[in-house]
């Protein structure tokens, strides 16, 4: 299973957002389930603010730091003392994700960009879940818990900091 294309998706949905994101802090709960009802869980912490910026801290069963800085990506892979680079040019405009997103009912909004559907829900006006079945037919689910939303984040912590001694990977 493929999770860093859900990893760009969600990092850009949170800047904007029927609510006015302006940033957003929370720990998160991802799980992916294949076609054959194969299931992973991925744990971390999310760090986002705007323009685009955004930290997705995995702690398990992985540790991996993804930065997104505008049209740049940037993964740390620790245990594999790994960086890989790519631009994010090729992508769909994720942000057109949550510009595009309509209220369904009570804190639920969907949005349709490039044919695929996401929803977003909101409880008691913060970001709790957002849900989508990816390209490669993955249902994907990522449940924030404890979310703390439009509080002063540093800009410091968007910049990743590369080993010396890292393979670093540049893709295109």
């Amino acid at each position: 299973m493929r999770f860093l294309p859900v990893l760009f998706l969600l990092s850009l949905t949170l800047f904007a957002s029927p609510k006015d994101l302006t940033s957003f802090n929370s720990k998160f709960v991802q799980t992916i389930i294949d076609d054959n009802n194969k299931k992973i869980t991925y744990t971390g912490e999310l760090w986002a603010s705007k323009p685009q910026n955004a930290l997705w801290a995995y702690q398990k069963p992985i540790q991996k730091s993804v930065y997104v800085n505008g049209s740049k990506i940037t993964v740390i892979e620790p245990q594999i003392e790994q960086v890989t680079l790519r631009n994010l040019d090729d992508e769909i405009d994720f942000l057109q994700i949550v510009q595009k997103a309509k209220k369904v009912d009570g804190d639920k909004y969907t949005a349709t960009v490039k044919g695929q559907t996401y929803t977003v829900v909101f409880k008691n006006d913060l970001l709790s879940s957002i849900n989508y079945q990816d390209g490669y037919d993955n249902r994907v689910t990522i449940v924030f818990t404890n979310p703390a939303q439009n509080k002063p984040i540093e800009s410091s912590r968007f910049k990743p900091v590369i080993p010396a001694d890292f393979d670093v990977i540049k893709d295109k």
